[in-house]
């Protein structure tokens, strides 16, 4: 890991983004750039003295201020220019100026404090990082990790599908540089989903159904553990779905973060279908990071 991008927090914030790059920072040495997003509507400005002015003088004002908050916190947290390179960004959508920066940057993660507040109607800038940013995401939950944190990665192994099995090892590939980054192992977890009409139809026991599943995964999971050098106890089926699974195993491993991946679904599908991510997110109490094939 080189390059790690930190969206900044707004004045006042506790900016747990920056302190979980730092982390990171002492470990792999990476160069941290720290984004201050900042923006008025020339109509209504708060500042009364901005009122008076135009629109790009409003912006200049606006960029100035907010530079001036960046330098205040770097020195606060007594950071040199060789560790940050703050700067201040004017833009009304943060999401697509992060994604934008991604590309045009070699960027290695992508590190923001969480805001969940999704509605059907309305897409937060994380949901839109997690679909469309290139790089690799992670929103934190504001807690401390422990000295050697535990990482657990959410993995699709039913799946035959062939971009959701090139997800599973890209997904599995990060879990393992961010433990090795920090000295620690990885776990994975897969939900293992019934099928409920065919239950409820009496057309398959579901005791029997998980147990041949279990047996046809066990060659998998072996092949899993000998690529990746994981350990076999560290792999956690449960029956469930992924949103409830998840959560539950990460509670009880004790997970500081946990990596998945997204197939970023776009438009009405994505609406109407949701993210696995997304759905595992708004019941889940730890950093994640999320990852596309």
């Amino acid at each position: 890991m080189k390059h790690i991008l930190v969206v900044c927090d707004r004045s006042g914030g506790k900016n747990s983004a920056l302190k979980r790059a730092l982390s990171l920072q002492e470990k792999t040495k990476a160069h941290i750039t720290l984004l201050g997003f900042c923006y008025a509507d020339i109509k209504n400005p708060e500042d009364l003295e901005a009122a008076k002015l135009s629109r790009k003088d409003l912006e200049n004002f606006v960029l100035k201020q907010r530079n001036t908050e960046l330098k205040t916190l770097l020195k606060k947290e007594k950071l040199s220019a060789k560790q940050v390179t703050a700067k201040a960004v004017w833009s009304k959508d943060i999401s697509k100026a992060i994604c934008k920066f991604c590309e045009n940057h070699d960027v290695d993660l992508v590190i923001k404090s969480g805001h969940r507040s999704e509605t059907w109607m309305y897409t937060s800038t994380d949901w839109q990082l997690f679909r469309y940013c290139k790089s690799p995401v992670m929103i934190t939950a504001g807690k401390g990790w422990k000295k050697k944190p535990r990482i657990l990665a959410a993995v699709d192994l039913g799946s035959r599908n062939k971009a959701k099995i090139k997800l599973n090892h890209s997904v599995i590939e990060q879990a393992k540089a961010l433990a090795h980054d920090l000295n620690d192992e990885v776990h994975l977890v897969y939900a293992l989903k019934v099928p409920e009409v065919l239950a409820d139809m009496d057309l398959i026991d579901p005791r029997k159904y998980v147990a041949e599943k279990r047996k046809k995964l066990a060659p998998l999971i072996e092949k899993l553990c000998e690529e990746y050098q994981l350990k076999k106890e560290n792999v956690h089926i449960k029956q469930g779905d992924a949103s409830k699974v998840v959560p539950s195993i990460a509670n009880k491993v004790k997970a500081d973060a946990l990596v998945c991946g997204s197939m970023a679904r776009k438009g009405v599908k994505a609406k109407l279908m949701g993210n696995s991510a997304e759905a595992i997110v708004q019941k889940l109490y730890t950093d994640i990071l999320v990852v596309k094939p």
